[in-house]
């Protein structure tokens, strides 16, 4: 038994009359050489992970408003992961955070769940849905579960979330002074609402150890199949991820992220601005230019611009030029090259270096993932000839 071990096991001792993951007793004690291994490099929390409990108790919230198949989606993803591993048990629970076991959800749809707040026991783990689209809204639809989530992860369970269920997750105080992600859209209101949170608007999962965040609606499959590999093992990953068609290398959110321009701050002198940049794309005027036409100092231009936009006018002209970009390689088999010089760009290293940083993708990834398949017309037109 390692050093390491040694001192964790009256830790884990004091841990399982809170998570019920380890059984106080000589079995306890006797630690797989699998432990020991994952003991030498992981942290104490991800070594609970690791542990061969009876069972894991899952509980999967439903919330009001949410996505109902997300909820659905957790439990059934998980379910069905079990089967790569039978020697693992899977508890999950779909957990009504209102008075009654079936919630309301998006358009109407119901998510019939097994227990409420108040009826559920503990747990070791607890899966968060998203609270979008409205989300101010819809955090204070489901407030009763922010000090129930605070409380389990005071009992010693670990939270998961995926898109917006980090704002959930943040108001229950669980993410200050840790990195976390969310929904590429909502980043803003996320920063904004929480600045003790070190934000990776890049990230599709954030693993923190005892708190897990996922980005992006459909970012709960990556999530889950994250889950699975803790829970259950890399082997039961690599089919769950095979049978399901999960990806689990999953292109950074900026790859799918929109720019979005920023025109609702009312300064007319930086609308005009921005208006001359979005419009004059190819030619690319700089700064300087940028506040002559719109009589402005240089100085004054660029403190204005970058206190109504969130960009100093630079970054936002490359993001333009970027999102322009984009829409070429997306509609388009023109070139790499011809897409630069259309966006400004004559060095193409510089385009591709820059388009790599903004959206996580180059530009031949990008079209890769994301392009219109475009039949040639000409060697058709060949054959229908010769035919």
């Amino acid at each position: 038994m390692t050093a390491l071990s040694t001192r964790l096991t009256p830790v884990l001792e004091r841990r399982s009359s809170t998570v019920g993951i380890v059984s106080v007793g000589p079995a306890a004690r006797k630690l797989t050489a699998a432990c020991r291994r994952a003991l030498a490099h992981e942290t104490a929390d991800k070594y609970l992970w690791a542990m061969p409990p009876a069972a894991t108790r899952i509980h999967v919230l439903a919330l009001r408003g949410c996505t109902a198949f997300v909820p659905l989606g957790y439990a059934d993803l998980l379910r069905k992961s079990a089967a790569f591993a039978p020697e693992r048990r899977l508890e999950v629970t779909l957990v009504s955070t209102t008075e009654r076991r079936v919630v309301d959800g998006a358009g109407g749809l119901r998510v019939t769940c097994d227990v409420t707040l108040a009826e559920a026991g503990p747990c070791d783990l607890v899966l968060v849905p998203p609270v979008d689209p409205d989300v101010p809204a819809n955090l204070e639809l489901n407030r009763a579960a922010v000090p129930w989530l605070k409380r389990r992860a005071l009992a010693g369970a670990h939270v998961a979330s995926a898109c917006t269920g980090a704002f959930l997750v943040a108001e229950a105080g669980l993410l200050d002074r840790k990195a976390a992600t969310t929904h590429w859209a909502f980043q803003g209101l996320f920063a904004q609402r929480y600045p003790r949170v070190r934000l990776q608007p890049e990230a599709i999962v954030v693993d923190q150890g005892r708190v897990i965040t996922a980005g992006g609606a459909t970012s709960f499959l990556n999530l889950t199949l994250h889950v699975v590999e803790r829970l259950l093992g890399p082997d039961a990953a690599r089919s769950a991820s095979r049978m399901f068609l999960i990806d689990p290398n999953k292109a950074p959110q900026s790859a799918y992220a929109v720019f979005g321009t920023q025109k609702t701050h009312g300064d007319d002198e930086i609308l005009r601005a921005q208006e001359i940049i979005e419009r004059e794309v190819e030619s690319a005027p700089s700064v300087d230019v940028l506040a002559r036409r719109v009589a402005m100092s240089r100085r004054n231009f660029v403190r204005r611009f970058t206190a109504v936009t969130g960009n100093s006018p630079r970054t936002y002209a490359q993001r333009v030029r970027v999102e322009a970009a984009r829409r070429a390689l997306e509609s388009s088999r023109h070139p790499v090259s011809e897409i630069a010089a259309r966006v400004g760009y004559a060095d193409v290293v510089a385009f591709r270096r820059l388009f790599a940083k903004i959206t996580g993708l180059t530009p031949a990834d990008y079209r890769a993932r994301y392009g219109r398949a475009v039949t040639p017309a000409a060697p058709q037109a060949r054959r229908a000839a010769r035919a």
